[in-house]
């Protein structure tokens, strides 16, 4: 008899599972991207077996250096439960940081077995990178802002093909609460979110700078890139306001732009959680500024969306997100979105897609997403405002009944070409 008829392996990555079953394979081996923290394990067996898995790993926990069994943590040998909301098994990966020094491997195994007709055992070999020749490709930095009195470390990734006769793109990472005060590494080892565009990068496809800035606590614990968090404890009445870490990350950016090849007509801007509030507040305090708004598990002030009118926009987030809940926050933003005619892509993962370390967590799939990756390099600021910044022509004030004429028009399209033309 056959115990187990089925089995997957899922990831938060990918749709599909990650071994192809088959019940005469009892080992099967699996390499999960580096930002992976757990998989999903679903089973198809036989009634009369009982199922027992384990791992050879700890589970371990984000942040902590020690397990903590209240949060459900397993440490290496003791069986792992059955979650009914997902319908199998999860498997962590250990996120401690000490655990990216090297490249982890863990073992699960899977006993199928009945006093009738014995054991039958299956293992998954699991391979997960450090990401370390990726994080090694960025450049520690800091800068120093006198107003705020802010030392703002940064994560910043050059083109390995850097030609100082070119322009690039800039994308601008904005990190979330969790990284708050954590080392500046921790974004890089923990998301994905930087490193996938440097990957690209290095293998030719859509070179770029990646800039990683850190929001380093200042003024008190609820420091963040908004005033998410002291809203959350109820000290601000919203979670919208800048902090004075934003105004220092935008200063970052002007000063880069000056300092290397980068084309200002392409600057992409993307967060995550808090960082993903902060990008929203950045665009809309320079709405002329960037190409492109990713925003992942954020929400946008709804009395100030018209700022985001002219911006190509592509959000994420997961429906049943338990940290940024969507009734609350994207559900508002769309209807805000909506009510201004402005348009904009999202992509809303549905329930159980995103499972571990919990469907906040959706970003180990955003940056994943090829066609989004496409998308964003396809953006550029080019047109009549930018045209008039840089050539001096008037662009008239519509509210007035004055408009633009074809002559203008067509010296306006001269113009972006030859600019076109400059970035190559």
């Amino acid at each position: 008899m056959t115990p187990v008829t089925n089995l997957q392996f899922l990831i938060n990555a990918y749709d599909d599972s990650q071994i192809r079953f088959d019940p005469a394979v009892k080992r099967y081996d699996v390499t999960v991207p580096t930002d992976c923290f757990g998989a999903l394990l679903k089973l198809e067996f036989a009634p009369e077996f009982y199922i027992s898995i384990r791992s050879d790993r700890d589970a371990g926990r984000f942040g902590f250096e020690s397990l903590d069994p209240e949060m459900g943590d397993y440490i290496a040998g003791t069986e792992i439960p059955y979650y009914k909301y997902y319908g199998g098994y999860i498997i962590r990966l250990d996120k401690r940081e000490s655990c990216f020094a090297s490249d982890l491997d863990a073992t699960v195994t899977i006993d199928a077995g009945s006093t009738e007709h014995g054991t039958d055992r299956y293992e998954i070999h699991i391979h997960r990178d450090s990401g370390k020749a990726l994080r090694d490709l960025f450049r520690e930095e800091s800068f120093y802002d006198e107003e705020f009195q802010i030392t703002m470390p940064y994560k910043l990734y050059v083109p390995g093909k850097y030609d100082r006769r070119k322009k690039y793109p800039l994308v601008i990472c904005l990190h979330g609460t969790g990284e708050v005060q954590e080392p500046l590494d921790a974004v890089l080892m923990k998301t994905q979110m930087a490193t996938a565009f440097a990957k690209n990068s290095e293998a030719g496809r859509n070179e770029c700078f990646v800039l990683v800035p850190k929001c380093n606590v200042r003024y008190d614990e609820d420091d963040n890139w908004t005033t998410l968090n002291q809203f959350v404890k109820q000290r601000t009445d919203s979670p919208f306001w800048p902090m004075p870490q934003l105004k220092v990350a935008w200063r970052l950016i002007e000063m880069l732009k000056n300092e290397y090849r980068i084309d200002d007509r392409r600057l992409y801007l993307t967060g995550i959680s808090s960082g993903a509030f902060g990008a929203y507040v950045m665009a809309m305090d320079h709405p002329d500024a960037f190409a492109a708004l990713v925003p992942a598990c954020g929400a946008a002030n709804p009395a100030r969306i018209g700022a985001l009118k002219h911006i190509p926009l592509w959000i994420f987030h997961s429906a049943d997100d338990p940290v940024i809940v969507t009734s609350f926050t994207l559900d508002p933003t769309l209807a805000a979105l909506d009510h201004a005619g402005i348009s904009y892509r999202v992509t809303r993962y549905p329930e159980k897609k995103i499972f571990w370390q919990s469907a906040h967590f959706c970003w180990e799939r955003v940056y994943k997403d090829e066609e989004l990756m496409d998308w964003i390099f396809a953006q550029r600021i080019g047109g009549l405002k930018q045209v008039k910044k840089k050539i001096g022509i008037p662009s008239g004030d519509r509210k007035k009944g004055h408009s633009i004429n074809d002559e203008v028009r067509n010296i306006a399209e001269q113009a972006i070409d030859a600019a076109e033309i400059e970035s190559l």
